[in-house]
């Protein structure tokens, strides 16, 4: 094998390497946004139907999410909890 042909396959190979790598940090990266999306759902699906969910969410890599869930008073519970 000459050189230019070497310095071609490993140029390829690195081009390869570096987009395989790239597309396994996206795949991982949807997976987690869409384990969120199931999370959140679960939450605001659990809340009562008079309930209020706020979010407060932050992100660029800062990573801040602030849930605050407030349900209504249900009439003959004891409030006193």
């Amino acid at each position: 094998m000459d050189p230019t042909t070497a310095v071609i396959v490993s140029t390829v190979i690195a081009k390869t390497c570096t987009l395989l790598a790239l597309w396994i940090r996206l795949r991982w990266r949807a997976r987690l946004e869409q384990q969120w999306q199931r999370y959140l759902l679960q939450v605001t699906e659990a809340v009562a139907q008079d309930g209020q969910v706020e979010l407060d969410d932050r992100d660029g890599e800062g990573h801040r999410l602030h849930v605050k869930i407030s349900s209504a008073p249900v009439p003959g519970e004891d409030q006193a909890a």
